[in-house]
């Protein structure tokens, strides 16, 4: 009989005292960037195997898929005219194509942050034109993907399409464009000090822009990493997800090395208990999360047919800046009172919230109707956005150990609840239930501006 009290000291005391967590996040972040399709990826993955046996986790495998590998090659964008002017941040978004040898030229369009409403003012006008945008959000609105974003360029006919980091400190982001292939006009990322220039000369004057960009692609084949803490047989499974891939430019730090960093805590932690639970827990470290979800979207796609023994998805991706800070349900309200009860019992002044992020790891489960969960970091604010995400500076300085740590101690309680938990922790929903959610969360408009609306008959 397992002793729900004093498992639950012994894994707060573990967690919070953990030699292994900070240690874990500087291997993957000592191994580089972790992109899908190179050495670093390899590497990585093979360390993780390596360590989910050193766990004793059982079934552990890789669960390999092919998918479309690109690669960073040489990005320029300059100002041709009223005055030539070489912008020195500019780096290519994942899935752009190249450009001609020559490049294109082509007037510049600022179309601010562009949300659906800006890109409307400009209806008619971005035929042919190269179109930037901020990668802000309206402050108290809806965050505005940059996949998004592109589509609504690609749409208006944009000849190229220039996405610009709204905080200053000459960092260029970076993003894919679309899902798991090639993108349909080349695209840039550019630094705030850049796209200030740019905007600054677009009010006065015209503004010619040339960009060259040269980028490859090519058929590969990479694995998630899966293991478990086997349950009583034929019960439910949790599944408790990170992404280690990150993105060619930085270590990836907090996205999403923390948060394979915590699914490796949380898989040292409840190792001991392997059939004691009631539920499995599944630990999956994800890849090709940054390629547009294509990863997941692979996963849940192969694993169909055991969907309905999934009881929930729990998914870490970046969420420990300032510590655990709670949850999204993602539209599932049957979890809102189960989680509101638990942080009332845990003492604990969590946000709970019905937001769905449609570009991490839980979307594909929610598209496919499982109960889904995103872990939110308490620290989060809005209006950065990413904040160092998706730039060079996604570095292991980054991450404050204790916030690590208070995260660990935090999932830790609450992943022995959903493990012990009498009763559904969720319902699956059905396709057309699905539809509803995300139109009732008014996200129709967006998934379909990104090509990615996935209830179109035929």
């Amino acid at each position: 009989m397992l002793d729900l009290y004093d498992e639950e000291k012994r894994l707060i005391g573990e967690a919070w005292t953990s030699q292994t967590l900070y240690a874990n996040l500087a291997t993957l972040c000592d191994f580089g960037s972790r992109f899908a399709g190179t050495e670093s990826e390899a590497k990585a993955r093979e360390w993780l195997r390596d360590q989910f046996v050193r766990l004793g986790l059982a079934n552990v495998r890789l669960e390999p898929f092919t998918f479309t590998a690109w690669s960073r090659g040489a990005c320029q964008v300059r100002v041709l005219a009223p005055k030539e002017i070489p912008l020195t941040s500019a780096i290519s978004l994942v899935y752009s194509p190249s450009t001609p040898p020559d490049g294109i030229q082509a007037e510049l369009v600022d179309v601010g942050m562009g949300t659906e409403e800006e890109f409307a003012t400009h209806a008619g006008r971005l035929e042919g034109k190269i179109v930037m945008v901020s990668s802000a959000s309206p402050e108290g609105g809806r965050w505005v993907h940059r996949r998004e974003k592109y589509g609504r360029a690609v749409a208006a006919g944009a000849a190229g399409f220039l996405f610009v980091n709204h905080l200053p400190g000459r960092l260029a982001p970076t993003g894919s464009l679309r899902s798991g292939r090639m993108a349909e006009i080349p695209a840039a990322g550019l630094c705030w000090e850049d796209g200030f220039l740019l905007a600054r000369r677009a009010r006065e004057d015209q503004v010619l822009v040339e960009m060259r960009i040269q980028n490859d692609a090519r058929s590969t084949e990479t694995a998630h990493v899966v293991g478990e803490v086997p349950g009583n047989p034929g019960q439910e499974t949790i599944i408790i997800g990170a992404h280690y891939d990150g993105h060619d430019i930085a270590q990836g730090a907090m996205d999403d090395g923390s948060g394979v960093a915590l699914v490796l805590e949380m898989a040292r932690l409840f190792a001991p208990l392997a059939g004691r639970l009631p539920r499995t827990l599944r630990f999956i470290c994800f890849t090709a999360e940054e390629l547009g979800l294509l990863g997941s979207t692979k996963y849940v796609r192969q694993h169909a047919a055991e969907l309905d023994r999934v009881a929930l998805m729990v998914n870490i991706d970046g969420g420990v800046t300032g510590g655990f800070g709670g949850f999204s349900f993602s539209g599932f309200s049957e979890l809102r009172p189960i989680l509101q009860d638990w942080a009332e019992e845990m003492e604990m002044d969590w946000k709970i919230e019905d937001t769905i992020g449609t570009a991490t790891d839980a979307f594909p489960f929610i598209l496919a109707g499982v109960p889904a969960v995103n872990l939110l970091a308490r620290g989060r604010d809005p209006r950065l956005g990413r904040g160092f995400g998706h730039t060079a500076a996604d570095t292991l300085d980054k991450v404050d150990r204790h916030d690590l740590h208070d995260a660990a101690m935090t999932l830790a309680r609450v992943l022995l609840r959903m493990a012990t938990y009498e009763g559904p922790l969720g319902r699956r929903r059905t396709r057309d239930e699905v539809k509803q959610i995300l139109i009732d969360h008014d996200l129709e408009r967006p998934l379909r501006a990104q090509d990615g609306w996935p209830f179109d008959e035929g």
